[in-house]
């Protein structure tokens, strides 16, 4: 039964969209699209496989008067691949919906990315919900309208995994986020969606006592990896506020020059993509190694530019210094147990999607929000590298 529910309000160039936050909202899902218009004959309901069967069955059940097609994925940033994208629009085509039925994507941020260019492109178009399930795609990924699978490539001989480079915007006509997905989430993953939540209280500079604040949320990090519901609840609405004013602010993501603009979101991340690019990254996890995932990346990612922005004058140490604290308070990795040589790192990141005119872009922690810094050579991104190997 559903306890309470807020609502943030997505303000978008074709009118906007809610994001729904609270408990037990996937067992009457059918009844939140229908509320706000969404009232298909068909619905295809992409399902993360890691999800709990039992929620998923009682997420696809609401849809009583429509006839339900579905299908189970779990993929990883290989895997989330135009063939997979391929297989997606292979489904929707054999379900037969039509522009005006609906795509549901149940799962975390890599299956909502990639279900939702494939609901961008079949038949030019057709509505997508959202209903994030982990506390990653909850803060951040389900809400904006960023759709995208990666691109395996090549530059100057070296291969590289090119993130998100095949994808489009299309925002979902509703998001639907509910917090009781997350008590079947493993630790590892909780923690994740936390390296989120620091990239927005750097982004957001606030100094008060709410979780939009570094202090305020490692404060609350005993109540948030505790499985605390009604505290995981309060911080993916404020942290969903702060996306939707960003997005809302720069939909498109087309700010110029230092205005960061949407590109502010991408704090941490041309390093964190580079990360999770090189094949021979390793993560000390719970006494043993793994690939990183992406909020273990961008965790690293975060301590690498507040360390370059350091170096450079555009923030004080100790700004640096609580952004490795945050990151580590909330147990997550602050050293890499293994990466690609630092010449290979820089070329990946020299093909991050900011990059113009050739020239790579950077968004750099400041004592209040973030800046864009033109591409400040190798010696200094080498800096960066050293903090996090």
């Amino acid at each position: 039964m559903t306890l309470s529910v807020s609502t943030v309000r997505v303000s978008t160039a074709g009118g906007g969209y809610d994001v729904l936050v609270g408990r037990g909202l996937l067992h009457d899902l059918g009844g939140r699209c229908g509320a706000v218009g969404l009232r298909p004959s068909r619905v295809h309901v992409f399902e993360d496989a890691g999800v709990p069967e039992q929620l998923r069955d009682a997420a696809a059940k609401t849809f009583a008067s429509a006839t339900i097609t579905r299908s189970a994925f779990q993929l990883d940033e290989h895997s989330k691949s135009l063939a997979t994208l391929e297989r997606m629009l292979m489904e929707l085509a054999e379900a037969s919906l039509e522009r005006t039925d609906l795509v549901v994507v149940v799962g975390g941020g890599i299956l909502g990315d990639a279900g939702g260019l494939a609901a961008a492109m079949h038949r030019r178009g057709v509505a997508v919900v959202q209903c994030p399930t982990t506390l990653l795609a909850m803060v951040d990924a389900s809400v904006g309208g960023k759709t995208a699978v990666n691109l395996p490539t090549r530059f100057g001989g070296v291969e590289v995994l090119l993130k998100n480079g095949v994808g489009v915007f299309h925002q979902p006509s509703l998001v639907v986020a509910d917090v009781d997905a997350l008590a079947s989430l493993e630790p590892r993953h909780v923690r994740c969606g936390l390296a989120e939540c620091a990239k927005h209280a750097v982004i957001s500079g606030d100094a008060g006592e709410d979780m939009m604040s570094l202090d305020g949320l490692v404060a609350a990090l005993p109540r948030l990896l505790g499985g605390d519901a009604d505290v995981l609840a309060s911080l993916v609405h404020q942290n969903v506020s702060f996306k939707a004013g960003v997005v809302a602010s720069d939909e498109l993501e087309l700010a110029t020059g230092s205005t960061a603009g949407r590109r502010a979101l991408n704090l941490g991340h041309t390093f964190a993509h580079a990360i999770e690019a090189s094949e021979p990254a390793r993560v000390l996890v719970e006494g043993a190694e793994h690939h990183p995932m992406h909020g273990e990346a961008v965790g690293l990612g975060l301590i690498a530019a507040a360390e370059l922005a350091s170096h450079l004058g555009l923030c004080n140490e100790g700004l640096a210094a609580a952004i490795r604290a945050a990151v580590e308070a909330a147990g997550l990795p602050t050293k890499l147990a293994a990466i690609g040589a630092t010449g290979e790192m820089i070329a990946a990141m020299r093909q991050d999607k900011k990059t113009s005119g050739g020239t790579l872009r950077l968004v750099m922690p400041r004592g209040s929000g973030v800046t864009m810094l033109d591409d400040p050579g190798d010696d200094a991104i080498a800096t960066a590298w050293r903090a996090v190997v």
